[in-house]
């Protein structure tokens, strides 16, 4: 973040990826548990992304392994939650996290896109917002405006990481719908925000903050999200 541009962008690189990386889980016993729900977050947005904006219709393997990394970072963030020096929680979450962002998932999706990440940038870009506390609120927010152009993905998603909910038996619409409301029940369960309101942030500044969003989305190469575009879907996030 460049707090005197107020501009937060991301940029990655396969050669900057490690050869190597050793991970020790006893090295997460002391972060905090706002910051344990935030990082399982960010790794549940990483799966989201890809998972929603991929535009081939039938990856049934990369489905499977999304809901599964999605799945199993929700009920080990809870066990960090409920036990910070829990070493095989730390480790469950640290691996699926590994997993949720080193490109893995993307493999076989063709064109995938950050969206989520692009508005909510703008947010810890204009505000003092940690990036997953910025995360909770942009995506229910932003899936109530996707469930317009395709509620059956979302729907499929709820169907298999929430496997007790009984969405199998409602209309595809009101599967997604529930499958939002799931979602963003579990962050709240975690402590984490769930609107711009939450963040004392105003209704006024949803302007400002597409604005904002539109530097990043020329780098990211987001052509179809105009300013209008993400006034839209931050007002679902209010």
């Amino acid at each position: 973040t460049n707090e005197k541009t107020q501009e937060k962008f991301g940029f990655g690189h396969r050669l900057l990826y490690p050869k190597t990386s050793i991970l020790d889980p006893q090295n997460t016993f002391s972060v905090p548990p706002d910051y344990t729900a935030y990082g399982a977050i960010d790794a549940i947005s990483h799966v989201l992304e890809f998972y929603m904006t991929t535009l081939d219709p039938d990856t049934p393997v990369q489905d499977r392994l999304m809901e599964g990394l999605i799945t199993n970072s929700m009920v080990n963030c809870e066990r960090c939650l409920e036990d910070p020096n829990n070493y095989n929680a730390r480790a469950n979450l640290m691996w699926t996290a590994t997993l949720a962002l080193n490109g893995l998932t993307a493999a076989g999706l063709g064109r995938v896109g950050f969206p989520m990440h692009m508005i909510e940038h703008s947010l810890s870009a204009l505000y003092d917002v940690a990036h997953g506390a910025g995360l909770s609120v942009i995506i229910p927010g932003w899936l109530h405006w996707y469930s317009a152009t395709n509620p059956a993905r979302i729907a499929q998603l709820g169907q298999n990481i929430f496997p007790n909910a009984d969405l199998q038996s409602k209309s595809v619409n009101v599967a997604a719908d529930h499958t939002i409301l799931l979602l963003r029940n579990w962050f709240t369960k975690t402590n984490s925000p769930v609107s711009l309101q939450e963040l004392d942030i105003p209704a006024t500044d949803i302007p400002r903050i597409a604005k904002n969003s539109m530097g990043l989305a020329k780098v990211w190469r987001l052509k179809e999200y105009s300013r209008q575009t993400v006034e839209e879907i931050l007002t679902h996030c209010l």
